[in-house]
């Protein structure tokens, strides 16, 4: 016996039902992945190289991020459309409002985090590769999103921070402007010659190719306590990023313990 109830259209057998139903999923799938693969593998890229040559890195990372956005929404529209469920995107305007008012309650956050995301993307002295402190923090800027920043610190931890946290905060740009000036404080003995303590200093630092001769380079006695007096060098740096810093700090505090040495001057212990 046939399972068809009498007087049944060929049309309506759970067979055929079925069969429709998986080639419109199909339709809706192929279409998808060709609108997106076409937009993400080749408009995404020539878009890219385009900005490249015009814009900061920091900006083309923001716009290409908002390309894919687009090219997901638009594979997702094609793909509806070409499996004729376009009619799933045309909700009652109540169920919009409805909808809205509760997404707005769930994502207070989320969308102080993409305003917070705009302001940063549009800041010319807040670019990825920059070396950044914050709050207790630093680290140099891997990428922007949306919703977070990503920052790298100098122990190779990969930090998350919420845009807004950057947005509303006192943040530091350690490499923004060139040149910059490194500080640093000697305690010596208050009995030591302290002009020859600065002719030392000035000269150590008029010796390294890398410290600029202008501003010229500069000592200052800044405290005197407990015995010890307080001499602070200042020099300045050209291009600077933290790993030259260091490293130019280091350097010059290595010459001038050698020269300390040489002339019998000792640095008393803190």
């Amino acid at each position: 016996m046939s399972g068809v109830a009498p007087g049944a259209e060929p049309s309506e057998l759970p067979t055929d039902r079925y069969i429709e139903l998986a080639w419109s999923v199909g339709e809706f799938a192929v279409a998808f992945a060709a609108v997106y693969a076409v937009g993400r593998w080749v408009l995404e890229p020539l878009v890219e190289r385009a900005l490249d040559a015009r814009i900061n890195r920091t900006a083309a990372n923001a716009l290409v991020k908002g390309i894919r956005v687009g090219v997901l929404v638009v594979a997702l529209r094609v793909a509806l459309d070409v499996a004729d469920y376009g009619y799933l995107l045309s909700i009652p305007p109540t169920v919009v409002a409805a909808l809205t008012v509760a997404a707005g309650f769930a994502s207070r956050d989320i969308a102080s985090n993409l305003v917070s995301g705009v302001f940063i993307v549009t800041d010319p002295e807040f670019n990825i590769g920059d070396w950044i402190q914050w709050r207790d923090r630093e680290g140099v800027i891997e990428d922007i999103s949306f919703r977070v920043t990503r920052i790298r610190t100098f122990d190779n931890e990969l930090l998350t921070v919420p845009n807004s946290q950057l947005a509303t905060s006192a943040v530091v740009n350690a490499v923004a402007k060139s040149p910059r000036r490194v500080s640093y404080t000697f305690h010596v003995g208050d009995d030591a010659d302290l002009g020859r303590v600065a002719e030392m200093l000035v000269a150590e630092a008029e010796r390294h190719e890398e410290i600029l001769d202008r501003p010229t380079p500069s000592v200052r006695v800044v405290d005197l306590d407990a015995g010890r007096a307080g001499v602070q060098t200042r020099f300045w740096i050209d291009r600077p990023s933290r790993e030259a810093l260091v490293r130019i700090r280091s350097e010059y505090l290595r010459r001038t313990s050698v020269r300390f040495a040489a002339e019998g001057i000792e640095l008393p212990a803190e």
